[in-house]
């Protein structure tokens, strides 16, 4: 097996991880657009979608990308995922009590959502067994990339959380752009901090130690992973 094919496969695991497959998103995407009170909203950058979750409300993203960043009682940010197309948030369905009042949702980059009423894609999914069975995935897909996060966040050192934190958004990648992999999703050091549940000099710190070994390389709006071997041996994650 070459080493472009051995790490392919695990992109493609991670794709099934971090964000929803195409052959997936694509039809639910199409589906949700057709429910009676689907409104599409093309986002700028850093577009606010909501501060606090809204009631009846559900987001399905059509194309880019958002961060949900919650925000605890002592004002501290924390991203609690970054989700691409065909994901859904806020008031999602059949769903009564998973529910986050202080949650925060933002557009990473240049993005396009549906926003629909909660009720109708319940109406839409018990009218249809197909479009249910596409919601099912998709909210399971969400629920994988949560789960994930999660372990790697609370039980790893720092070194290990950022270098598996840069490997799962490899997933986002917008290809190779020369010497590396470009990681498509724009994240500031400040984002990135919050991702990874740690203060802004202690990540940087790291960063400009993966760049001066030649793992990673950075500019203010790119990230480009330059040795995926290297950085896989920093992570604890097992594909």
């Amino acid at each position: 097996m070459s080493v472009q094919h051995h790490f392919q496969k695990r992109l493609d695991t991670l794709g099934n991880i971090m964000q929803i497959f195409s052959a997936l998103s694509a039809p639910f995407v199409t589906a949700c657009g057709k429910v009676n009170s689907a409104i599409t909203r093309d986002l700028k950058s850093k577009t606010i979608i909501y501060l606090r979750r809204a009631v009846g409300t559900t987001w399905i993203i059509k194309r880019g990308y958002v961060r949900l960043v919650y925000v605890d009682p002592s004002g501290r940010t924390l991203t609690r995922l970054i989700l691409g197309k065909g994901a859904m948030f806020g008031d999602l369905p059949f769903t009564p009590g998973f529910f986050l009042p202080n949650e925060q949702a933002i557009a990473s980059g240049m993005s396009c959502v549906i926003q629909v009423t909660r009720q109708d894609l319940e109406n839409a999914a018990a009218a249809s067994p197909a479009f249910e069975a596409l919601m099912l995935q998709t909210f399971s897909s969400q629920l994988q990339a949560l789960d994930r996060r999660l372990q790697w966040q609370l039980i790893s050192p720092l070194r290990t959380r950022i270098a598996t934190a840069l490997y799962d958004l490899l997933c986002f990648s917008g290809g190779r752009c020369g010497h590396g992999h470009l990681v498509d999703i724009r994240l500031t050091h400040e984002e990135f901090s919050e991702l990874v549940v740690a203060t802004r000099p202690a990540v940087s710190e790291v960063l400009v130690e993966l760049k001066q070994q030649g793992i990673i390389d950075y500019t203010r709006s790119h990230l480009c992973l330059l040795s995926l071997d290297r950085l896989l041996s920093l992570s604890a994650a097992e594909y």
